[in-house]
């Protein structure tokens, strides 16, 4: 029977965590250089393209379910996406386009009024303002490096908006606008194209321009 000596033992068991070593630097240089590829390759903008459009499809079905008022708000200078929702039934003016967004009751005119019909008012708008929602599907969303919100375009906004806040609305009425929203990085740009009918999203693997009908309405 073959004995090892003390030399090869040490020897033996030296070897054993010089693998682990390795193992372990193998293991740091694959978390490193794995996102480097992805992102290479784009994979990672598809990925976000994608899950931003399901948010969308999320988000069109929640306003048809609950009967209120939704929207997703995109903050281009962060990169970041949230839903937030209104009770009821709430119109977008876009002639109050200069703060990004802003509504009033469906159907209701500025009035200057009583004290009584003023406070009223307030009640109802209060009643219609859009908090924070908490959705599984489409839940607040900031987008990895190097991954931005390019450009949103939305069917009450003038033009599409490259800086800022911009709101894609869904109405309970089963109808949401349609928008044209650009997810990209160095290299790649990705499309999404909202249905304002059915909620429906298509996402294209370049960036399609808003055609001149689309922006005239």
């Amino acid at each position: 029977m073959a004995f090892l000596s003390s030399g090869a033992r040490a020897s033996r068991g030296f070897t054993l965590i010089e693998l682990g070593v390795v193992v372990g630097i193998l293991a740091l240089v694959a978390l490193v250089v794995v996102p480097s590829i992805e992102a290479a390759f784009g994979v990672r903008t598809r990925e976000e393209a994608a899950r931003l459009a399901g948010a969308i499809r999320a988000m069109y079905g929640e306003s048809v379910l609950s009967g209120n008022t939704c929207r997703l708000v995109f903050d281009l200078d962060e990169g970041v996406y949230w839903p937030e929702c209104a009770r009821g039934r709430v119109a977008v003016v876009g002639a109050e386009e200069s703060v990004r967004g802003a509504r009033v009751e469906e159907g209701k005119d500025f009035f200057v009024g009583t004290e009584e019909q003023e406070q009223a008012r307030r009640q109802v708008m209060e009643r219609s303002a859009f908090a924070g929602f908490t959705s599984g599907l489409a839940p607040r969303r900031q987008l990895p490096e190097p991954v931005i919100l390019d450009a949103v375009w939305s069917q009450h906004q003038p033009e599409p908006y490259t800086a800022g806040t911009a709101f894609l609305y869904f109405f309970p009425n089963g109808q949401t606008e349609r928008a044209y929203i650009y997810v990209g990085d160095e290299t790649d740009t990705y499309t999404i194209v909202v249905n304002p009918m059915t909620g429906r999203t298509r996402v294209l693997p370049e960036r399609v321009e808003i055609p001149r009908e689309e922006l005239r309405r």
